[in-house]
């Protein structure tokens, strides 16, 4: 019995940090808790299939648009944000690997700009080996996004585990 309620008291501590009411999202073999008024975004469609987009996560308004770079390619209001999860086909197509582990989701404390290449708002992100596959949990939040914004993206990025 502790084996199976150990993982759902995990899902509800991270829910209960996401803002008290989260739900789950989950495709491709991996989820987030998000709080209410977090929803399943389209991944984008671009020219890079490797790393492959996983799942996004984001707040009103967060759209999938056209763009040359894979994770980047959506548009945040200014008051929103957005987490999403790529993974590569294999360790080596990623070019190596991080340490095993969950410790680079603890560092995701804080955003900053720029951070990422292809996004003008604050972002950050982890670089992940779990279960033996390579994932990223990339963060983006608009300008004028809250400090409880910011925070409720960062704790969604926290929450990412692969399914299973």
């Amino acid at each position: 019995m502790r084996l199976v309620l150990g993982p759902f008291v995990a899902l509800m501590l991270l829910a209960s940090a996401c803002g008290g009411s989260g739900h789950v999202l989950a495709a491709h073999g991996v989820h987030l808790v998000v709080p209410n008024g977090w929803s399943s975004i389209r991944p984008a469609q671009g020219p890079v299939t490797d790393p492959r987009t996983l799942l996004v996560a984001g707040t009103a308004g967060v759209r999938a648009r056209p763009s040359s770079c894979s994770a980047q390619s959506y548009r945040v209001p200014s008051s929103g944000a957005a987490v999403v999860v790529v993974g590569w086909s294999s360790v080596s197509a990623a070019g190596g690997a991080p340490r095993p582990g969950r410790m680079p989701l603890e560092h995701l404390v804080s955003v900053r700009r720029p951070f990422f290449e292809c996004f003008a708002g604050r972002g950050a992100g982890a670089d992940l080996l779990l279960a033996g596959k390579r994932y990223q949990v990339r963060v983006l939040v608009g300008d004028r996004a809250s400090k409880h914004q910011v925070d409720q993206a960062l704790a969604v990025a926290r929450s990412f585990k692969p399914a299973g």
